[in-house]
């Protein structure tokens, strides 16, 4: 008997299967092969014990820590685990996949390599040689996403390609295990948070809008708390749990997007932006024609001008130029 379950998690809902005893599959619901192997008649069965380790390593995982698992489990529905068990594999594939599996899991936590040297890895095991396309394949039908760590793999020149979760995810989680960087969405944020925020908003908007006077930061100042606490989905990265830059948005339109000074360059904005172009939906937003880093910025993620106004929102004259994804 097979069982399946779904959970969400910051990255998106995620599908989990186990055959009672072991985890047998994770992978991002939609991603390529999600699912591979589950039988149609596998049962829910969210209260199951395997799942409930999935889960609580799935959170610590994400909350920056790199919890442990066991590599084997024996077949058949097993009892439930007693506290402190640690989540179990069960990797069902061919020889040569399960040996490029094991591989992977030796990758350390916030490293990476290369399919070349995964590659020479594998002949060195085998005594036979291996391509680079072969490893590849097999770490493509990895059954057990983030858990065997498909995603620190990366071209030859370091360069992030092949994740079946799409790139973006493997973005985050490098960012994730590299930096401590996280983005999750805000529900309801406290006043603390509202503060540090404005405090994140001035710094960025000082260090990019040099067309605005003194009195219209002060203006403005007064007016961005009540805009971040009312906009219907609030993201907020963390780095270290420390807030380094949010995003905010409205259905399609992204209403915010300011990240710390002393966080620029280090990808704070394209994960926040990413985040809310793949999981809310974002495709359209707008940004002051005198921001040229920003416009850059935009323009470099796929967006395109299709409209201008010679005032922002409050009627002030400070053109807007609005812009939409060109794949929309």
């Amino acid at each position: 008997m097979q069982f399946k379950m779904v959970c969400p998690s910051p990255l998106g809902d995620m599908l989990l299967a186990s055959d009672g005893a072991a985890l047998t599959g994770l992978w991002f619901v939609g991603q390529a092969y999600c699912g591979a192997g589950l039988p149609a008649d596998a049962a829910d069965a969210p209260e199951l014990p395997v799942f409930e380790l999935a889960q609580a390593w799935l959170e610590s995982y994400f909350a920056g820590e790199m919890p442990k698992v066991c590599a084997g489990a024996p077949a058949g529905p097993g009892p439930r685990p007693p506290a402190g068990e640690l989540l179990r594999l069960e990797l069902l594939g061919t020889p040569f996949q399960r040996m490029v599996w094991k591989a992977l899991q030796s990758i350390p936590y916030g490293e990476t390599t290369t399919y070349g040297k995964l590659a020479q890895s594998i002949k060195e095991r085998r005594g036979t040689p291996t391509s680079a396309r072969a490893v590849g394949a097999a770490v493509g039908r990895n059954p057990v996403s983030l858990i065997v760590p498909c995603h620190r793999v990366t071209g030859a020149d370091g360069s992030l390609t092949g994740y079946a979760g799409g790139l973006w995810r493997k973005r985050a989680l490098l960012a994730l295990e590299r930096q401590g960087i996280t983005v999750g969405e805000e529900q309801r944020p406290s006043s603390e948070l509202v503060s540090r925020l404005l405090d994140i908003w001035e710094g960025s908007v000082r260090a990019t809008h040099a067309f605005l006077a003194e009195a219209d930061i002060q203006r403005l100042r007064g007016m961005v708390p009540q805009a971040i606490a009312e906009v219907p989905h609030l993201l907020v990265a963390r780095r270290g749990g420390a807030p380094v830059g949010f995003a905010g948005t409205d259905g399609a339109f992204l209403e915010m997007l300011f990240v710390a000074d002393d966080a620029r360059g280090s990808g704070v904005g394209r994960l926040l932006l990413e985040r809310a172009t793949e999981l809310l939906g974002v495709t359209e937003l707008s940004v002051n024609e005198q921001n040229p880093q920003a416009i850059g910025f935009y323009e470099h993620m796929g967006f395109v001008t299709y409209r201008r106004a010679d005032t922002d929102t409050q009627g002030d004259p400070f053109p807007l130029l609005y812009m939409k994804r060109a794949d929309a």
